[in-house]
């Protein structure tokens, strides 16, 4: 069976990425490729290589943070911050998830993790390998510590990272509740000074 390539070219616009960023990843070998040798078309991938690599882009923590900075420019592509990872956000972020989460068992099942955060099931596991989570197996079923999970849902490292709808839609949520009691909070400030000034 012929394998399927695409250019240098469709690399960049497959990732959203800039030809200058796509050129390093390429000269430093982050994606397996050949180099033809033309001044055009100049590199040739593998389609599962790039969508293996784009999968890693948008789901491993931490993944290309290195390269964070070097590629600024107007042409380079920038998702839109949901919510800044600042101390305050995350730690407002952690409580909202124990209240929303509060029904969810102790130990939750990784296909249950994998649907509130949107991601496949196969990040999980490899979370709990690498020591982000404490698993546990019973039967044919991996278990992983609510509280453990909380944490990982709201540190910075996975706020400033946002991937999957699932999680995007956790933290709109948040963000919107946020506001309406920022909101709720200015008008019972302003009812409260009208009292004072009418001598009430």
């Amino acid at each position: 069976m012929e394998k399927e390539y695409m250019s240098g070219c469709q690399l960049r616009q497959y990732l959203h990425i800039s030809t200058r960023k796509m050129k390093y990843l390429m000269d430093n070998n982050y994606i397996p490729h050949e180099n033809t040798g033309h001044a055009t078309h100049k590199y040739k991938v593998l389609i599962e290589d790039a969508e293996h690599f784009k999968w890693r882009m948008e789901n491993e923590v931490g993944f290309l943070a290195e390269l964070v900075g070097m590629f600024s420019n107007r042409t380079e592509w920038h998702p839109r911050v949901l919510l800044e990872p600042t101390k305050q956000n995350c730690k407002e972020f952690m409580q909202w998830l124990k209240f929303e989460w509060q029904e969810l068992p102790d130990a939750v099942p990784t296909s249950e993790v994998s649907r509130l955060l949107g991601c496949r099931p196969q990040l999980i596991h490899q979370i709990a390998r690498e020591g982000g989570f404490t698993a546990i197996k019973i039967g044919c079923t991996q278990y992983i510590s609510k509280k453990e999970l909380i944490i990982y849902a709201s540190s910075p490292e996975k706020v400033s990272n946002p991937t999957g709808e699932k999680y995007k839609a956790l933290i709109k949520t948040f963000k919107a509740k946020r506001s309406r009691e920022i909101e709720n909070e200015k008008r019972r400030e302003k009812r409260r000074l009208a009292r004072i000034e009418k001598g009430y």
